[in-house]
């Protein structure tokens, strides 16, 4: 087919949609078969379902399809927009009139038949012309004088946005999802772009195709293709001399060879992929790493890789598996979350963060929300960290005031079962377990973990290690003797301190005068409320 990954969902299609076309007419005729006349192709941006329409107008030997972007419809003027359908129609009913079952097959296309088929009356104000087009799109597919020699095939990212009536049996009966390829359908799509170097002996041996498909989880088709350019943008750059003015170098075609390491460096710094992973984003919560200042903190590392194992299996219940991480203010519970994130290794892990959200109306922050957990249905495994998730909630506790509107949605979204064959983990972080408790949102998490303060000398001692001179840590601030000495001031006395104001304590530290430094430290402790003064 020359379309890689994407051989389960073609053989789909053709047994539903093309089996009774390859027939001779008068054999159709007999049975009395009317020929599926829609199909609808619909998943992420990339993936594939414009090529796939384009490859079965070949297959089928149709003439040359017609292909329609959703929006060139539209016109301003009344009538327009219904005579602008008719028109594509045209040509398939002037000869289904003339050849009657010999008519050869027309094939119409539309591109994000979103725009112009929306669900009718969702839109205001402008509903009623969408709703006309929508009713002569029905007509012309399934009307009183339905044709028998087309073919529709309409594509979108928002399968949920089109009219119901368009989805029935005899119109787009045939609804397939082109996803993001897997493993197998990647080696297949970099088999494609690579094709032509391996024949002229572009590429270097050491480009490992399955290494390269291992590397690019959640990349579409059209992802992979950049990739590939990327690389070979990489390795022609090479040999290219800018000087006053651009040469190319005289044995350029004997030296050009695209190497494992230009695809690196594309992987690294020009192709991300739109439903991967937010690593960069993710690594900024826990700038000062893990610190396991506590046996309490390696439970919770290993409780958060049980969760993730339970989402991994097969043999799990349940699509979803939901954790709330709460504790006081600064106890670190972003940092675990994101630990526990990227050491679940999925192909899609993404950030939700009220940071992204400052200024968005309701219904924004929930479409923003929705988005989110749409992208990550998309993939096969997948993780949402949904961090301080009050503030995203809009909660004030003067008041008290909160967006139910966004609770609302949350409490759906926390429940909603993943699409067959998905599975989704959300980590969520809180310091007001109590107003979760009250707005009847901690019932939809599968577990709650609780990642407490330091409470003793030794857990305050095992951070300041972790930042001792001896570690050679950046953050190194206090040496063995100041710590010893730190140890013997707060030993036996009541503490409660979030490791982040720790951190922040320690970092301040190192701006103090030597001489001064412990017993200035523990005045700034005792300030704060961290160390009981009796």
């Amino acid at each position: 087919m020359g379309i890689g990954g994407l051989d389960k969902e073609f053989n789909a299609i053709f047994r539903r949609a093309f089996a009774s076309r390859v027939f001779p007419p008068e054999i159709i005729e007999e049975l009395g078969i009317k020929h599926v006349r829609g199909i609808l192709l619909y998943g992420p941006p990339g993936t594939g379902k414009t090529l796939m329409a384009r490859q079965i107008g070949k297959m089928l030997n149709a003439r040359e399809p017609k292909i329609v972007n959703g929006p060139q419809i539209l016109d301003k003027y009344v009538g327009e927009s219904e005579a602008n359908i008719r028109k594509l129609f045209e040509d398939a009913e002037e000869e289904q009139a003339r050849m009657g079952i010999n008519s050869g097959l027309h094939i119409i296309i539309f591109d994000e038949i979103d725009a112009i088929c929306k669900a009718r009356g969702s839109m205001a104000g402008t509903s009623a012309v969408h709703d006309t087009v929508v009713n002569q799109l029905l007509a012309k597919i399934d009307g009183i004088d339905s044709l028998n020699n087309i073919l529709v095939i309409g594509m979108t990212n928002r399968k949920d946005m089109i009219d119901e009536a368009l989805l029935r049996p005899g119109r787009l009966e045939v609804q397939m999802e082109i996803s993001l390829p897997n493993e197998d359908g990647r080696i297949q799509i970099l088999n494609i772009h690579t094709g032509k170097m391996r024949q002229y002996k572009k590429i270097a041996p050491d480009v490992d195709i399955r290494e390269l498909a291992a590397l690019t989880k959640n990349f579409s088709g059209a992802e992979i293709e950049g990739l590939v350019r990327a690389a070979q943008s990489t390795a022609m750059n090479r040999l290219v001399k800018a000087t006053s003015k651009v040469e190319l170098d005289s044995q350029a075609y004997e030296k050009l060879l695209v190497t494992r390491n230009d695809f690196m460096l594309a992987l690294e710094n020009d192709i991300k992929p739109a439903f991967g992973t937010s690593t960069e984003t993710i690594e900024r919560l826990m700038l000062d790493g893990i610190i396991i200042w506590n046996q309490i903190i390696s439970e919770l590392l290993d409780d958060g890789h049980l969760f993730t194992e339970q989402v991994r299996s097969p043999d799990s219940s349940h699509g979803i598996v939901s954790i709330l991480i709460e504790g006081n203010p600064n106890s670190g519970k972003t940092a675990l979350a994101a630990r526990i994130a990227l050491n679940s290794n999925f192909p899609f892990i993404k950030m939700c963060s009220p940071d992204d959200m400052v200024g968005f109306t309701e219904p924004a922050k929930c479409q923003a929300i929705r988005k989110v957990f749409d992208d990550a249905y998309k993939s096969t495994l997948s993780c949402i960290l949904v961090d301080n998730i009050e503030r995203l909630l809009d909660y004030g506790p003067i008041g008290p005031r909160y967006s139910n509107l966004v609770l609302q949605a949350l409490m759906v979204l926390l429940k909603k079962e993943p699409p067959p064959g998905k599975k989704l983990m959300v980590l969520c972080t809180t310091s007001c377990r109590q107003l979760l408790h009250d707005m009847e949102l901690l019932p939809t998490f599968t577990t709650v973990l609780h990642c407490p303060n330091l409470t003793t000398a030794e857990d305050m001692v095992a951070v300041l290690q972790a930042f001792s001179i001896d570690s050679g840590n950046s953050k190194s601030c206090f040496s063995a003797a100041e710590i010893r000495q730190i140890y013997e001031m707060t030993k036996g006395r009541r503490l409660s301190i979030g490791i982040k104001k720790l951190i922040a304590y320690t970092d301040m530290a190192k701006q103090m005068d030597p001489s001064v430094r412990t017993r200035k430290f523990i005045c700034k402790l005792e300030d704060e409320g961290a160390i009981h003064l009796s």
